[in-house]
């Protein structure tokens, strides 16, 4: 067993993993409790994030003052104050302790009274305590997947967390991040079925009832509610994952989309920009964001900002395609055309791969490669075939391209919202059928 931790012994053990917990410090920079992102303010999450990959070391002034005050002045009462205000921040009853190690810094301990039942109070610890350890590392897979956003690790998410719910019926992080998981296959504009919406749907009522206070919740009710779309329920809920979750980068992230699909493409700016600043990592919300700004009439932001998630994620490839895909919205040429050939899709590609590419290359010039392109996807779901709509109008397919659009609103392919309302889409509204699809995304009050 174990000896206490001493302040003389920096690399002493000091009881459970944090992990134990369901605490995991991403590679991205977030700090996760059972798999969800915690919703702190930047300097708060990165002095956690250190915490966390350092224990059980105690992490030095010294090293807090390059990695999270990365050169800016930091003063031992600026560090105290970001411990303090960390401290409050915390989750109660989370189980984590931050202890100061005298004329050394502070490390990160796991209280000793973990193990004794918590108070209906803290009804969400209660459940995440049913876990056991390679559950939360199950679940902490599975949303890394999900943050892959190809089809294939959306599956293999799906998957896992039908599987975790089976066997941990009561561990309510599972059924929260298989909302996420059907929520972003929706967002990536793959097919999924109203009953598996509504089923999910009812995971989220059972949450509720059991851990109303559980992070992400409502951020995550109100999506897929927004994938159903049943819009007015979903800005209500909107506003209450604001309300009590301010600092969540996917609860801003979720408005924007919401915001985005019920055309006030200005709101979902501001809401997507707040989402970036509070998750300067993520290339989808960055992706999100340029979209937005095209939609809203500023193509040259749009451009700009679809250039600076490349900057920021130079080994990315859903970040080189989509700027490809602003680039050929914007100012179309025969170079583009080229650097596309060069990136033909793949199984394991980003989702809007294909329709990308397709796009890029019927706009820059290069029909019969753009045919190939959307041929390959003719045996897809009517989300995925819905996708291609641009560049099959830019084919002067607009009959094909028409018939995919009333075949996707058939089906309610939650994604539809936003390929109607997308810039490259807008010489299709003058088409005869446009109108009664729109009717049944957005019905007439």
């Amino acid at each position: 067993m174990p000896s206490p931790a001493r302040d003389d012994d920096n690399d002493a053990p000091t009881g459970t993993h944090p992990g134990g917990l369901g605490y995991t410090a991403a590679d991205d920079g977030d700090v996760c409790h059972h798999g969800r992102p915690l919703a702190l303010p930047p300097k708060e999450r990165a002095v956690l994030h250190l915490l966390l990959r350092q224990w059980p070391r105690t992490v030095s002034k010294e090293q807090f003052a390059r990695q999270v005050w990365a050169g800016q002045p930091m003063s031992d009462e600026s560090l105290a104050r970001c411990i303090a205000q960390l401290r409050q921040a915390l989750p109660p009853a989370t189980g984590l302790a931050l202890r100061a190690v005298y004329r050394r810094g502070y490390r990160l301990e796991v209280a000793a009274s973990t193990n004794e039942a918590p108070s209906p109070a803290h009804g969400r610890l209660a459940h995440a305590a049913m876990a056991a350890p390679h559950q939360v590392e199950t679940l902490t897979h599975a949303r890394q997947l999900v943050q892959q956003r190809t089809a294939e690790a959306l599956v293999r998410a799906e998957r896992l967390l039908r599987a975790l719910i089976d066997e941990v019926p009561d561990y309510l992080a599972a059924p929260l991040a298989l909302a996420e998981c059907l929520a972003a296959t929706v967002s990536c504009g793959l097919a999924v079925r109203r009953e598996r919406i509504d089923e999910a749907l009812a995971h989220l009522d059972r949450v509720a009832h059991g851990a109303p206070h559980m992070p992400g919740l409502w951020a995550e009710s109100a999506h897929l509610l927004d994938c159903a779309w049943r819009f007015d329920e979903a800005a209500a809920l909107h506003e209450r994952a604001l309300a009590s979750s301010p600092l969540d980068a996917a609860t801003h992230y979720y408005r924007g989309w919401h915001l985005l699909a019920t055309d006030r493409p200005r709101e979902a700016v501001a809401a997507l920009e707040q989402a970036l600043r509070l998750n300067p990592f993520s290339v989808y919300m960055a992706i999100l964001l340029a979209r937005a700004l095209a939609t809203a009439g500023d193509p040259e932001a749009a451009l700009a900002r679809a250039r600076r998630t490349r900057e920021n994620a130079p080994e990315h490839r859903a970040a080189a395609l989509h700027l490809l895909g602003v680039q050929a919205l914007v100012a179309p040429s025969p170079a583009l055309a080229a650097q596309a050939l060069e990136l033909l899709p793949d199984p394991a590609a980003w989702v809007f791969a294909a329709s990308t590419l397709g796009y890029v290359l019927a706009r820059c010039g290069e029909a019969d490669a753009a045919a190939r392109v959307i041929a390959g996807t003719q045996q897809g779901n009517p989300s995925e075939q819905a996708t291609h709509v641009a560049a099959l109008a830019l084919l002067g397919r607009r009959d094909e391209a028409m018939d995919r659009l009333e075949r996707a609103a058939a089906e309610g392919c939650g994604h539809l919202p936003l390929v109607l309302l997308a810039t490259e889409n807008h010489g299709l509204r003058s088409e005869p059928r446009w109108p009664a699809i729109a009717a049944r995304v957005w019905p007439p009050r």
